[in-house]
């Protein structure tokens, strides 16, 4: 099982739900009123805040790639 997917089964059920609505918009590549930033150092590699959880996606034409979930501080280590 994906990290990402225990991260979300950890999580309380209302703040879940918030991620995964995050999650679907990303995968849908509908980006406008997200709160969206490239990462230092990459032209691919974005992240998404919902709170103090980030998202960190690969941004594609068609289709995003999610590939971690995680807390503010921990994240990005």
């Amino acid at each position: 099982m994906e990290n990402y997917l225990k991260f979300l089964q950890k999580l309380p059920i209302n703040l879940r739900l918030k991620v995964i609505n995050y999650l679907e918009k990303i995968v849908k590549n509908d980006l406008k009123n997200l709160d969206i930033k490239a990462l230092k150092g990459t032209n691919i590699f974005y992240r998404c805040r919902v709170g103090k959880i980030r998202i960190i996606f690969e941004k594609k034409e068609e289709v995003n790639i999610i590939y971690d979930i995680g807390f503010r501080g921990d994240i990005y280590k």
